[in-house]
């Protein structure tokens, strides 16, 4: 009896000793769901009190270069081109490149505070490059290691600095003024192309460009008799192929007359005399100071043009043939630029003002060459457009 109660005894131990265990894991176990809760509410309270104090605006960080580029495009041509390769790349002698440069850098030179600004000297070779190559400007923009927008703004500067600062140095001063300056350009195209009392010829040219916008109006605007879209480019040329004068930019379906009467030029010739009253009498004929043309012109007292009669005398014929060859200037001075300046032959995917800005710089840069004894060579100058 006794051995019976003591295991009773023993069993009522054992299950005293388990509740009490249990009860104390349940205390542990809400004691260490208290304190879990307790850090969470004070990582949250933390976490409201941190995004409270501090500006969450999201901060664009702009990246000029978003990837590598080969910069060393200028310094190679400078440093290792020879003075042949440099000219039959850029059309021009290192020397002309210079003279250019100096009358154009205070108005291409930029500072930026982004990153390291482009040199005069590299913008006016990607200008140079697009005018004597013709190429596309994403061609260009992956040969020198810079943007597609940032060769076209490079070479629409240039061009309109070419325009502002070298238009008189190179294009105005031919154009005779005084009395003295006409007799010069009338002996000159008398010795060299045997046509009397003639100072210059007239003619227009068709650059091509691409269809501008506007539908079918500007189509119909734009689209020459030569079955292209195209603005003229109307300039008149003295005996040694230098332009003395020039216009650009009348939709290629423009007459040459209507585009010549447009001109600031016809209104200083009719109404304010800008030839002078040097002619020379002929029998009973006084002849002025003539400007040739052919026969889209008017016949003026000052602007000769060839006889359009159906059926010609032999002295017409003869009169017709000196006339032609005279004028033929204009078409050798289109010749040459078009042959050094290629951007002139390939149609033009800049816009209408561009390209009149692109043709006004390759005249001038036209009659700078020609000034500095440096002429078209034969092998330059392609088939005609004009």
């Amino acid at each position: 009896m006794a051995g019976w109660t003591n295991t009773l005894n023993l069993q009522l131990i054992r299950k005293n000793i388990a509740r009490q265990n249990r009860q104390r894991r349940a205390v542990v176990a809400l004691i260490y769901a208290t304190w879990r809760r307790r850090v969470m509410m004070y990582t949250c309270l933390t976490t409201l009190l941190i995004l409270a104090s501090v500006d969450t605006t999201p901060v664009r960080q702009r990246c000029c270069r978003r990837f590598e580029r080969n910069n060393g495009w200028w310094a190679l041509v400078w440093n290792q081109y020879s003075d042949k390769r440099f000219t039959k790349t850029f059309r021009v002698s290192r020397p002309t490149f210079t003279f250019i440069l100096d009358r154009i850098r205070h108005a291409i030179q930029h500072k930026t505070v982004n990153e390291e600004p482009i040199s005069p000297e590299c913008r006016l070779g990607i200008c140079l490059y697009r005018l004597a190559r013709g190429d596309y400007y994403y061609t260009i923009a992956e040969m020198v290691g810079l943007g597609v927008a940032t060769v076209c703004l490079i070479v629409k500067e240039v061009t309109e600095a070419i325009i502002a600062n070298l238009w008189n140095l190179s294009v105005e001063q031919h154009m005779p003024r005084t009395k003295e300056d006409f007799e010069g350009k009338i002996l000159d195209m008398e010795e060299l192309w045997q046509f009397p009392f003639c100072w210059a010829a007239i003619d227009g040219c068709h650059i091509p460009i691409k269809c501008p916008a506007g539908g079918l109006e500007a189509c119909k605007k734009y689209h020459n008799f030569k079955n292209f879209y195209s603005v003229v480019l109307m300039a008149m040329v003295d005996s040694n192929y230098r332009f003395v004068w020039a216009s650009c930019g009348f939709p290629g379906n423009s007459h040459d007359l209507i585009i010549f009467q447009s001109t600031e030029l016809w209104n200083n010739i009719t109404e304010k005399g800008a030839i002078p009253n040097i002619g020379q009498t002929v029998g009973t004929t006084t002849i002025y100071p003539l400007i040739l043309g052919d026969s889209a012109f008017p016949l003026q007292s000052w602007l000769m043009k060839p006889y359009t009669n159906a059926v010609l005398t032999n002295e017409q014929k003869n009169f017709n043939y000196r006339l032609s060859r005279a004028r033929m200037v204009t078409e050798g001075a289109y010749g040459q630029m078009k042959g050094r300046w290629r951007v002139l032959i390939w149609k033009n995917e800049s816009e209408v003002d561009q390209v009149k800005t692109t043709a006004l710089a390759c005249v001038v840069l036209h009659n700078i060459c020609i000034d500095r004894g440096k002429q078209c060579q034969e092998s330059l100058i392609s088939l005609l457009i004009l």
